[in-house]
């Protein structure tokens, strides 16, 4: 699989113009994109199916549902028959309703794998010293908690930063299963390098998370601001 068959580019902080210039542009060099939850709100399930269909790219609809789980499952279920093909929903949420998610999803997105979101990259050390009270080696078997639970729910695939990855890698081969490994927080070396990350803090380069085992890299303002490609 080429490199940039593995990217999925994120749509964030642009309106529905800028959006069909950057895929024109583009000339489908990437195969998937994220809609999150500000373009979600904004064009709605309209949209999703206009840039699936006009531009023949695969949705990674973000929404990191989390909710009790009926709530969780009747959301999926409006949902019904859009032409997405990943979307995300919480670990946190637990048991159930990754679960009710999960058949609800065989019914209403037959086709779409729902992917469960770890710990957001945004997040540092002292987010999770200031939120859970957790130190850095917390942090990790809190984690692979969550890892676990992603495999004992049989959910597709989980969302997770680069640092994570070798934790992932691990537990995979205890178990003998893999799941998707999607992986955000991925920036170009030169960015790292200037500091140039924005909101992310748990980073890697393209390379470097593909080399750690990620299935799939999200990429937004690096390649969509500067038109940057591999």
């Amino acid at each position: 699989m080429k490199l940039t068959d593995r990217i999925i580019v994120a749509l964030d902080n642009m309106n529905e113009e800028e959006v069909c210039t950057f895929l024109d542009k583009s000339k489908q060099t990437y195969k998937t994109v994220k809609i999150g939850l500000e373009l979600f709100y904004l064009l709605g399930p309209d949209f999703v199916k206009k840039i699936h269909h006009q531009y023949g790219v695969d949705i990674f609809l973000d929404l990191k549902l989390h909710d009790i789980p009926n709530t969780v499952s009747k959301a999926i279920r409006s949902l019904r028959n859009l032409p997405v093909k990943f979307l995300t929903v919480h670990l946190t949420g637990g048991k159930n309703m990754l679960s009710e998610a999960l058949e609800e999803a065989k019914h209403s997105l037959p086709d779409t794998k729902l992917l469960g979101v770890s710990f957001l990259t945004s997040l540092g050390a002292h987010d999770f010293k200031e939120i859970y009270n957790f130190k850095e080696t917390e942090v990790k078997a809190t984690f692979s908690n969550l890892f676990k639970l992603a495999l004992q729910t049989n959910i597709h695939g989980v969302v997770l930063s680069p640092l994570e990855l070798d934790i992932v890698k691990n537990e995979e081969k205890l178990i003998g299963k893999k799941l998707i490994k999607v992986t955000p927080g991925i920036r170009f070396a030169d960015e790292i390098n200037s500091n140039h990350i924005q909101d992310q803090q748990r980073i890697a380069t393209p390379e470097m998370a593909i080399q750690k085992g990620a299935d799939f890299l999200v990429m937004g303002r690096s390649i969509t601001q500067g038109m940057r490609t591999f």
